[in-house]
């Protein structure tokens, strides 16, 4: 298929343009927080939350695809007629310009493997139940939703005190601060601060004297 020379550079620029877009939205995917935590504390990067992002991220994808197959077509010949030279002059260089992006496409697509299996690993602490020996039983939804304060109501333990036991822990808490705005803030793995939380709740109403 031939093509002038303006077709092809505005599908080259069109090209360029998705392709930033798409790595921009992607890193913002890659720090964006794991699970549902995002939407708690009300994440944003650039403006946009992890569903915009995600949502971003797919429809440029597909324009990208469409774009690519635009290209292919436009410029096939060009491309088998530069392979065909390329490979006379030097069959060494040809298979390993098309063995080094096999094995970059399968680098990424084992590192997208791993963070979507820690994805998902996050996603299941929310409906994670194991027995204990305290009274002290904080759900999921705690978790997400509950501030410092609305914990120590739910379990009849003095705030400030709740608090101090935190800070004694490294963990500088307020009142009004999620619970989920703490982990994220620090860090923390959500099954051992929902320990950590019911062990100082326990010791505040004299379960563990």
């Amino acid at each position: 298929m031939r093509a002038s020379a303006l077709l092809r550079g505005a599908v080259d620029l069109l090209l360029l343009i998705v392709f930033v877009g798409i790595a921009v939205t992607g890193i913002g995917l890659y720090l964006a927080p794991s699970g549902r935590i995002a939407e708690s504390i009300g994440w944003t990067f650039l403006g946009m939350n992890k569903e915009a992002l995600t949502n971003v991220h797919t429809y440029l994808g597909f324009i990208m695809i469409g774009l690519v197959g635009v290209h292919l077509a436009v410029g096939f010949k060009s491309m088998l007629v530069m392979l065909k030279s390329a490979f006379r002059s030097s069959r060494t260089k040809v298979i390993a310009g098309l063995i080094i992006p096999t094995l970059l496409i399968a680098v990424g697509f084992q590192a997208f493997s791993a963070y979507a299996g820690e994805e998902e690993t996050h996603e299941r602490y929310d409906y994670y139940e194991e027995s204990t020996n305290s009274s002290v039983y904080i759900t999921g939804v705690m978790m997400k939703y509950y501030t410092v304060q609305e914990l120590a109501n739910e379990f009849n333990v003095s705030t400030d005190a709740l608090i101090e036991k935190l800070k004694e822990k490294g963990i500088e808490a307020t009142p009004d601060e999620k619970l989920v705005e703490i982990e994220y803030k620090y860090g923390l793995d959500r099954e051992e601060f929902k320990a950590m939380l019911e062990e100082i709740i326990s010791e505040l109403r004299g379960e563990n004297e």
